[in-house]
């Protein structure tokens, strides 16, 4: 094996690993080697501990390389951040056109997995608004996973038969939400999606990442929705960093991440109370756990309508 393809063979844990421990300038210039795949393309579809367990591999980022949103939490900024490839103020916009749409599989694409597809940008770009239509033309399933209100601009263009949606929740403080995520408040997205639900969409809340400590569940047990996935917080070295909060409960290390032990998870989510509810994990023990005893669809932990 060649110095290129044994750079090439190391994972993103051992990167971040060794970032730490030799340097940011270690780091950088082995990274300086490495040929980025998952950032060349805004169409991919991930394979890996994530692709495994996830049902909708398949990926469309309508902007990418930075989001508007800049949450502190968030585990594509984590990745790309240390690389100099976020760009918070005006990310990339993908060249989306009908030629790319028309050879598309006719299986659900989620857009919004690195990025949001409905960050602040789209009100001006409109890149989003405009692959859907493409995808409505060619009759290709979407799950859109957003943390923005702005997705009600284009309830003139959602299909109920193709357009699932996922409305992220991170807290249910509208004050507190400002200080690390510059979306749409809390209060708009539970708006949203009681609009989307009213309006025969299939949509759930995505309660995510879930912290408890700043969530009031009485509140999200209110809102007017049939489903919720759950998916809790992943921590990193650099998420540590940027979100300060309490991570002494997250003892249990996997895949690069820390994570809250499964009987805490257990606990936290005997208290939501949902027509419908599911765990999307990360941890593969727990994962087998949310997969046979709890998801209301052990086939899909999105539980998308069929």
């Amino acid at each position: 094996m060649d110095l290129y393809a044994g750079i090439m063979s190391i994972s993103q844990s051992v990167i971040i690993h060794l970032l730490l421990s030799k340097g940011r300038y270690f780091g950088a210039a082995l990274l300086l080697c490495i040929d980025m795949k998952e950032f060349k393309s805004f169409y991919k579809r991930v394979e890996g501990n994530e692709g495994n367990k996830c049902n909708y591999p398949t990926r469309l980022d309508t902007y990418g390389c930075g989001c508007q949103h800049n949450c502190k939490y968030c585990y594509a900024k984590s990745l790309l951040d240390f690389r100099g490839l976020w760009d918070s103020e005006k990310p990339a916009v993908a060249t989306i056109d009908e030629k790319f749409i028309s050879k598309l599989p006719k299986e659900v694409v989620r857009l919004g997995g690195m990025t949001d597809c409905y960050q602040p940008y789209e009100r001006e770009i409109r890149n989003t608004r405009k692959t859907i239509k493409l995808l409505n033309k060619y009759e290709i399933p979407y799950l859109i996973v957003t943390k923005s209100a702005i997705i009600l601009d284009d309830l003139d263009i959602l299909n109920k038969d193709l357009a699932h949606i996922q409305i992220t929740i991170t807290t249910t403080d509208d004050e507190l939400s400002k200080t690390y995520e510059n979306a749409s408040v809390p209060s708009e997205r539970i708006k949203a999606v009681e609009i989307l639900q009213e309006q025969g969409f299939d949509v759930a809340v995505r309660l995510a990442p879930f912290i408890p400590e700043f969530v009031d569940i009485s509140q999200i047990n209110r809102i007017k929705c049939d489903k919720i996935t759950v998916e809790f917080l992943r921590v990193n070295p650099f998420i540590k960093q940027w979100f300060d909060i309490d991570y002494s409960k997250y003892t249990v290390k996997r895949n690069g991440y820390w994570h809250l032990p499964l009987k805490e998870k257990k606990r936290l989510v005997q208290q939501i109370d949902f027509k419908e509810m599911t765990v999307c994990e990360d941890e593969s023990m727990a994962y087998v756990y949310w997969k046979y005893h709890f998801n209301h669809n052990p086939n899909d932990c999105c539980n998308l309508r069929r």
